[in-house]
C-alpha cells in the first residue's frame, strides 16, 4: 500500500508525518485563533459598536455562503482522489482535479456575483443597511475560498498538510495586518464608518486571495514531475455527480449544526424571558454564555478537528483496498492522537475555568461564565470522538451517516435546552447541558451506524481512557501548586506556571506510558503522511 521509505526519509518521518501532518494543521489552527483574538481587540476599538455591527453583519452573511461553497468540498475531493490513488488510476486523479476546479470556479464565481448583486437587498433585509459596503468588500472571497477548497482537498489526498497549514496562517496574518492597517488609515483620513468597516474586511478578501495563490503554487510545484497528458476522455458529468454526492451531505451536516446553534441561541433568549427574566437580563446571560463559554469550546474543537483530516486519505485507501488491518490500525492511531490532544484541554478547562476566563475577560461576569464552561467541557471529548467516528464513516462512503447523527443531536439540543431552562431551576445552565447531550446523542447515533457499516466495534472510550487519566492527575497536581503560588504571585502568573507544570507532568506520563515514544509516533506518522 505504501512505497518503501528510505533511511533518510524514515529518520524525518516523525517530523513530516506529525508536525508536517496532523499537528501542523493543529498548530496553524491555534495560530489563526490567536491572530483572530489579537485582531478583534484593536478593530473593535476603531470601529466601535456601530461599526462592528456593520462588520459582523456582513461577515455572518459571508459565513453562510462560505459554508455552502466549502464545507464538503475538500473532503469530497480528498475521498475521491484517495480512492483513485488506492486503485492506481492516475488518469482518474487528474480528471477529478480538473473537473473539480472547473466546477467550483464556476460555482464560486456565480455565488460571488449573486452576493454582489444582492448585497443591498440583504443589508436592508437584516435591518443593517450600512453593512452594504462591507458585504461588497468581502464578496470576492467566495471565489477564492472555492478555489482553495479544491486545492486543499487535492493536497490533503497527497498528505501535504503542511502547505495547507501555511496557507491558513497566510490568510490570518493578512487579515490582521492589512485589515487593521486599512481601517486605521480610513479612520485617520475621516472616512465614513461604513467605508472603514469595508476597508477592515478587505484584509479577509486579500488573505483569501493570497491563500489560494499559495495553495495553487504549492500544488503545481508538487506535480511538476508528473505527466499531465490525459490518456482517457474526461467524464465531467459523472465526476461532478460523484463530487456532489459526497460533498452535499457533508455540507448539510455542517449547515444543520450551524442552523441548530442559531435556533438554540434564539431559544435561550425566549426561554429566559418566559421564566421571568427581563430582556436586558436575558441578553446579559446570553452574551455571557456566547462570549465566555462557547468560544472556549469552539477553540478546543478547532484544535482537535484537523487530526481527522490528516488520517482521512490513508483510511479511505485502506477501506478501498479492503485492508481491514490497515483501517483498524489507522482508526486506533487517530483515536490515540485525538485523545492525546483533547484530554489536557478538557480537564484543564474544567479545573481552571474561572481562572482562565478571569485572565482573558477581566471585565466580564466570569463567575457565571465559569459555571457554564465547566458544564460545557464534556462536549470537548464527545465532539472529538464524534469526529473520529464520522471520519471513518465518510472514508467508507457513508457520507450521509454524519448528517443523520447531527440531525438527531440538533433536535436533542433544542429539546433539552428548552425543557431545562423553562421547566427547572437551572436557568441558563440548561443551555450547556443541552449542548453536551446533543454531542452525546450524535456520537451514540454515529457509533451505531459505524457498527452496522463495519460489523465491529470502534474502541473510542477504551483508547481514550489512559490520556484522560494522565491529564486528570497532571492538572490536579498543578492545581495544588496553583493554590500555593497564588498567595505569593499574581493570579495570572500563578495560572501560567501551573499550566506549564501540568503540561510537563502530562508529557512525562505520556512518554513513560508509551504514547509519546518514538516508536509510537512513527506508527502514528505512517498513517498521517503517505510515503
Amino acid at each position: 500500500m505504501y512505497r518503501i521509505i528510505d533511511k533518510k526519509r524514515e529518520k524525518s518521518g516523525i517530523f513530516e508525518g506529525i508536525i508536517g501532518g496532523a499537528l501542523s494543521l493543529t498548530v496553524s489552527a491555534i495560530v489563526v485563533k490567536i491572530i483572530g483574538l489579537v485582531y478583534k481587540i484593536p478593530i473593535s476599538s476603531i470601529l466601535g459598536d456601530l461599526g462592528m455591527g456593520y462588520f459582523n453583519s456582513a461577515y455572518t452573511v459571508f459565513g453562510f455562503f462560505y459554508l455552502l461553497c466549502t464545507a464538503g468540498v475538500p473532503k469530497a475531493i480528498m475521498i475521491l482522489l484517495s480512492e483513485a490513488k488506492a486503485r492506481g488510476r492516475v488518469d482518474e486523479e487528474r480528471s477529478i482535479y480538473s473537473c473539480a476546479m472547473r466546477t467550483f470556479v464556476f460555482i464560486g464565481l456565480g455565488v460571488t456575483v449573486f452576493f454582489l448583486i444582492m448585497s443591498a437587498p440583504i443589508a436592508r433585509l437584516i435591518g443593517n443597511s450600512g453593512s452594504f459596503y462591507t458585504m461588497l468588500a468581502v464578496a470576492p472571497s467566495i471565489l477564492f475560498v472555492s478555489i482553495s477548497g479544491v486545492l486543499r482537498g487535492t493536497l490533503s489526498a497527497d498528505s501535504h498538510l503542511g502547505e495547507i497549514a501555511i496557507s491558513q496562517i497566510v490568510e490570518g496574518v493578512c487579515k490582521l495586518a492589512l485589515g487593521l492597517a486599512l481601517a486605521m488609515v480610513g479612520k485617520r483620513i475621516g472616512l465614513p464608518l461604513e467605508i472603514i468597516s469595508a476597508l477592515a474586511i478587505l484584509g479577509v478578501t486579500t488573505g483569501s486571495l493570497l491563500g489560494a495563490i499559495y495553495l495553487f503554487v504549492s500544488n503545481k510545484a508538487l506535480k511538476t514531475n508528473e505527466n499531465t497528458k490525459q490518456n482517457v476522455e474526461i467524464d465531467y458529468k459523472g465526476i461532478r455527480g460523484r463530487i456532489f454526492k459526497i460533498s452535499l451531505p457533508i455540507t448539510v451536516s455542517a449547515a444543520i449544526m450551524s442552523i441548530t446553534s442559531i435556533v438554540d441561541l434564539t431559544l435561550i433568549m425566549r426561554s429566559l424571558m418566559e421564566i421571568g427574566y427581563s430582556e436586558k437580563a436575558a441578553g446579559g446571560l446570553f452574551g455571557n454564555y456566547t462570549t465566555l463559554a462557547v468560544p472556549m469550546l469552539n477553540l478546543a474543537i478547532s484544535v482537535v478537528s484537523p487530526i481527522s483530516v490528516a488520517f482521512l486519505p490513508t483510511l479511505t485507501r485502506a477501506i478501498t483496498l479492503g485492508d481491514v488491518k490497515g483501517s483498524v490500525n489507522t482508526e486506533n492511531s487517530m483515536i490515540a492522537l485525538t485523545s492525546l490532544v483533547c484530554a489536557p484541554m478538557m480537564i484543564g478547562l474544567a479545573v481552571y475555568a474561572r481562572e482562565i476566563l478571569d485572565l482573558l475577560f477581566k471585565n466580564s461576569a466570569t463567575d457565571i461564565g465559569a459555571r457554564l464552561l465547566l458544564i460545557l467541557t464534556p462536549a470537548i471529548i464527545l465532539s472529538s470522538l464524534l469526529l473520529v467516528v464520522n471520519t471513518s464513516l465518510e472514508a467508507a462512503g457513508r457520507v450521509r451517516a454524519p448528517m443523520v447523527a447531527m440531525s438527531f443531536g440538533g433536535l436533542a439540543k433544542i429539546a433539552v435546552s428548552y425543557i431545562l431552562i423553562t421547566r427547572t431551576n437551572l436557568g441558563i445552565l440548561g443551555a450547556p447541558i443541552g449542548t453536551v447531550v446533543s454531542y452525546a446523542v450524535s456520537l451514540f447515533t454515529s457509533v451505531i451506524m459505524y457498527t452496522q457499516c463495519f460489523c465491529r466495534r470502534i474502541p473510542i472510550f477504551e483508547k481514550s481512557l489512559v490520556p484522560h487519566l494522565y491529564a486528570f492527575i497532571s492538572v490536579i497536581l498543578s492545581r495544588m501548586l496553583y493554590e500555593r503560588l497564588v498567595f505569593s504571585l499574581s493570579e495570572g502568573l500563578s495560572l501560567l506556571l501551573s499550566i506549564a507544570l501540568a503540561a510537563l507532568i502530562y508529557l512525562g506520563f505520556s512518554v513513560i506510558g508509551g504514547q509519546l515514544r518514538p516508536v509510537k509516533l512513527r506508527e502514528i506518522a505512517k498513517y498521517t503522511k503517505l510515503s
